[in-house]
């Protein structure tokens, strides 16, 4: 109860500040609003007044309101010259919206080579989610090594298709050497995002791995606790 009121007046404190024309902070209150306390109204404004101060994170969240018509009506072309603008400043989610936009064409003509441009800038950023959409087009045109290790540091960011997908490949021995202990980390690491997949893939590889072998898996996914259980569902 006390932390919540002191919360409340660390938030009061930052809207003052918000109202003085600060556009980093009226960005950062107003996503308060938008995804802690839905606000969607005080969130538009105060994006919209950071956005108007050509700051990024500001342009960042105007567009993403306008694009999903979030308590507003949906606008995808004025969202995209939004995110346009506050990738050219170097923001790395804005690049990686924008070049989704790009390449599927919603409100600016489709580019398939700047929407590549500029997603490889957003991972060059270390965007996980960029990081993952360039290793599937990286994939599809054969560079699975590339693709490979851009699923890793998709992985190590906490994207789960890219978590499958890169266990799936050090199983196989797609794009580097087959690691079965890296394969069980990521099929298990996915449990933390409450998904399941990799649950029978990791048993599987388990009947044939040293018991030592399963249970450093266990602990590189940060489930050190499961390796009993993994061990007996497999039969060691």
């Amino acid at each position: 109860m006390a932390a919540g009121k002191e919360l409340m007046g660390l938030l009061s404190q930052l809207e003052g500040i918000a109202e003085t024309g600060r556009p980093d902070v009226q960005a950062l209150v107003a996503g308060i609003n938008l995804e802690y306390l839905n606000d969607a109204a005080k969130a538009y404004r105060l994006f919209t007044q950071s956005a108007n101060a050509d700051y990024p994170a500001g342009q960042r969240g105007l567009g993403h309101m306008l694009a999903n018509g979030i308590g507003v009506e949906k606008d995808v072309r004025a969202a995209a010259q939004l995110f346009e603008s506050a990738a050219q400043a170097g923001d790395a989610v804005a690049a990686f919206n924008f070049s989704m936009m790009l390449s599927k064409g919603l409100g600016v003509e489709r580019d398939e080579s700047r929407a590549e441009s500029l997603l490889r800038e957003a991972a060059n950023l270390g965007l996980p989610a960029a990081c993952g959409a360039l290793a599937d087009r990286l994939a599809k045109g054969g560079n699975v090594e590339e693709a490979r290790r851009l699923y890793q540091h998709a992985a190590e960011g906490g994207v789960p298709k890219a978590m499958f997908t890169l266990a799936s490949w050090c199983r196989d021995g797609v794009g580097g050497p087959i690691d079965f202990v890296q394969a069980v980390r990521w099929f298990l690491g996915l449990l933390d995002f409450g998904n399941g997949d990799g649950v029978h893939e990791a048993i599987s590889l388990a009947r044939s791995m040293p018991v030592e072998e399963i249970k450093q898996a266990a602990r590189l996914a940060g489930r050190g606790a499961d390796a009993d259980a993994l061990i007996r569902a497999a039969g060691r």
